[in-house]
């Protein structure tokens, strides 16, 4: 049975919500499973004040009991703590104060198109289901698809390759044990295993937050013990590569996407194919390489999947002119709390939803 999965609820609502249908019965979860995961969505520096406020605590309201999913839908529940700041705006039923409105887009935002598309001059309509909180929930609905792979060796690793532009060393080549004993080495604030970066990066982020900006990096995921073959070489729609393209690309702010060196490959002149040996008495293949990033032909071929992604500066700190919907004039948007880089909380999104795609390859 295919897993399919739905969110709903606005940044400043009284909730965000999701549900999951298709998990099998008898998978292990446990709330710590929940809080653990969401800790590590809010954690990173450079993250904003939002943080603080939310504590993104998971209710779970169907689909697991006594720690154990029943194969019957999952829906989870997270309360947003600021609705009560914004409720005379956001009630669903209350008529909204006009202080609310945000009658001026902010560039880099979905807000613009959006009001345009559905003919509006109130951008917070819009904002407020763009908005990246919604990643939160996505996040929370991955914990059963989590759990399951785990029971199938598959496991992950969240590393941040560069921030504003200034690269950390990294080595996608070392053991994962090794990997992740170097990133854990480094702390909570930057997952990486470059220890003389973490000073660079501090300084970029402190300083863009003292000029009102903000700042894009590129992350990677990694994940270990996937099977040969998971995906399809049948159908265009079947390709894993595809469905895993259309997963991270669905993040807001993630602008770019590679699947292991992929750009390093388009500027090779010599052979960059991984070759294949047997090893018959352990009898298992292998690869004298990984440029492919595990998938070849869109199927996993039994190497790390090395998943990358860039991800732009956040709107939220431009000062890029725009125009007023309601007047069509010339117009400033107000600035608005933000991250300065979450370029670590992308890392586990991206995880995130990678893990509910894969998830469905293994059970469809």
């Amino acid at each position: 049975m295919a897993i399919r999965y739905l969110t709903a609820g606005e940044s400043h609502g009284p909730a965000l919500c999701g549900i999951i249908d298709g998990m099998p019965a008898g998978i292990k979860v446990c709330e710590e499973d929940f809080t653990t995961l969401m800790k590590k969505r809010q954690g990173g520096y450079g993250r904003g004040k939002r943080c603080q406020t939310e504590p993104e605590k998971v209710e779970v309201l169907s689909g697991i009991i006594g720690g154990k999913t029943t194969g019957s839908p999952i829906s989870l529940l997270i309360r947003n703590a600021d609705y009560a700041n914004h409720k005379h705006y956001m009630h669903p039923f209350d008529e909204p104060s006009p202080e609310g409105e945000i009658p001026i887009p902010l560039p880099g935002h979905a807000d613009f198109a959006g009001a345009i598309k559905y003919g509006l001059d109130n951008c917070r309509i819009i904002r407020e289901r763009a908005s990246a909180r919604e990643t939160a929930i996505r996040t929370a609905l991955s914990v059963p698809a989590r759990n399951m792979l785990h029971t199938k060796n598959v496991t992950s690793v969240c590393l941040i390759e560069s921030i504003g532009g200034a690269e950390g060393k990294v080595n996608y080549s070392l053991p994962e044990s090794e990997i992740k004993k170097m990133v854990d080495k480094n702390g909570d604030l930057f997952l990486t295993m470059d220890s003389e970066i973490i000073n660079v990066w501090k300084s970029l982020i402190d300083e863009a937050k003292k000029n009102n900006n903000s700042l894009g990096g590129t992350g990677c995921v990694i994940f270990y013990g996937l099977p040969i073959g998971l995906g399809s070489h049948v159908q265009a729609d079947k390709r894993l590569d595809s469905i895993i393209a259309a997963a991270v690309m669905s993040i807001p702010a993630i602008k770019g996407f590679e699947i292991g060196y992929a750009k390093a490959l388009s500027e090779k002149r010599e052979n960059s194919t991984d070759g294949i040996k047997f090893d018959s008495e352990k009898n298992v293949f292998s690869r004298t390489s990984n440029f492919a990033g595990g998938i070849e032909g869109g199927m996993t071929n039994g190497q790390p999947l090395v998943l990358r992604f860039h991800m732009k500066p956040l709107p939220a700190n431009s000062r890029s002119e725009s125009v007023n919907l309601k007047t069509l004039q010339p117009a400033f948007p107000e600035a608005y709390r933000s991250d300065v880089c979450a370029i670590q909380a992308a890392c586990i999104v991206v995880e995130s939803v990678v893990y509910l795609a894969l998830a469905n390859e293994i059970t469809d």
